[in-house]
C-alpha cells in the first residue's frame, strides 16, 4: 500500500469512527422492523447451502448484516477500518450471546489464508473502495471451494434531475426539522476523486467484478421489495429521496 493509499483509508475510518455513533439508526442501515429483518434471513437462507457456515462479513461496520447469520446459526467474523465500529460490533455480539470474531484490517485485502471462509458478505461496502475489482478477486481468494461471495450495493446518485430534487427537498425537510446540516459528514471532494463507485454501484458494474474474477453460478436479486420495507418506517421527509437501486449480487467459486 502506497502512502496515498493509506492516508485515503486512515480517513476513510476517521469517517466511519464518527457514523458509528448513529449508524443503525440511519435510513437503510440499522434494520429498524422485524419485518425486514426476516425478509433479509429469507433471501439469504434462499442462496446458502445447508449446516454451519464460517462467514465473513468483510467491512462490517457494526456488523448489522452479519449478525444476522449469527443469528441463522453460522459462526461469523467481522472485519473493518473503524475501530468505533468494531467497538458497536463487539457490543452487539456480546448482548445476543454470539461468539463472534471482530478483527480490524483493510477491507479489500482481507488478512485470513486461502479458503478461509464458506461465504465473504458485505452491505454499502463496494462503493467505498478504492480499489473495488481487486477487492473482489481478494474476496474470492479467503473462499473455499464452492464457497460464495454476497454483494449487497446500490446507485445512491444516479445524477438526474429527478434524483437531485429529491434530495434538495430532502435535505431542506431535514435542516428545518433536525437543525442540522444533513450532509456533513459526507467524503471530501479529495477522497471522493479517489472512489471508482463514489455515487454508488449499478448491477451491471457488480457483475462485471464478479465475471472479472470468474465466479460462476452468478445471480442478480433486485432488492426493491426491501427498500418498500424499510420506506415504511421513514418520515416523508427521508422517504422522498428513498430512491434506489438496490441489488444483491451472488457468484460461487469454482
Amino acid at each position: 500500500m502506497t502512502i496515498q493509499e493509506n492516508k485515503i483509508k486512515q480517513n476513510i475510518a476517521r469517517i466511519w469512527d464518527v457514523s458509528s455513533e448513529t449508524y443503525d439508526s440511519q435510513e437503510g442501515h440499522g434494520i429498524q422492523s422485524e419485518i425486514e429483518r426476516e425478509a433479509w434471513k429469507n433471501i439469504f437462507k434462499s442462496l446458502l447451502p445447508s449446516g454451519r457456515l464460517e462467514v465473513l462479513d468483510v467491512g462490517c461496520g457494526t456488523c448489522e448484516i452479519g449478525l444476522l447469520f449469527a443469528e441463522m446459526g453460522h459462526h461469523v467474523t467481522g472485519l473493518d477500518l473503524s475501530d468505533k465500529m468494531l467497538a458497536k460490533a463487539g457490543e452487539k455480539a456480546s448482548k445476543k450471546g454470539f461468539d463472534s470474531t471482530f478483527r480490524k484490517g483493510d477491507a479489500e485485502a482481507p488478512p485470513f489464508e486461502t479458503g478461509t471462509f464458506d461465504i465473504v458478505v458485505n452491505r454499502h461496502l463496494l462503493w467505498t473502495l478504492p480499489h473495488p475489482d481487486v477487492a473482489v478477486k481478494n474476496w474470492k481468494k479467503v473462499l473455499k471451494k464452492e464457497g460464495a461471495l454476497i454483494v449487497i450495493d446500490g446507485v445512491w446518485n444516479d445524477g438526474s434531475l429527478e434524483t437531485q430534487a429529491r434530495r434538495l427537498v430532502s435535505d431542506f425537510c431535514t435542516l428545518i426539522a433536525e437543525r442540522r446540516n444533513p450532509r456533513k459528514g459526507y467524503y471530501s471532494r479529495e477522497l471522493d476523486s479517489e472512489l471508482p463507485n463514489r455515487h454508488g454501484v449499478p448491477p451491471e458494474k457488480m457483475l462485471e467484478y464478479f465475471k472479472a474474477a470468474k465466479f460462476k453460478n452468478i445471480k442478480d436479486l433486485d432488492l426493491k421489495d426491501i427498500t418498500e420495507l424499510q420506506k415504511t418506517r421513514m418520515s416523508f421527509r427521508k422517504r422522498i429521496a428513498f430512491k434506489y437501486q438496490y441489488h444483491l449480487i451472488y457468484g460461487e467459486k469454482n
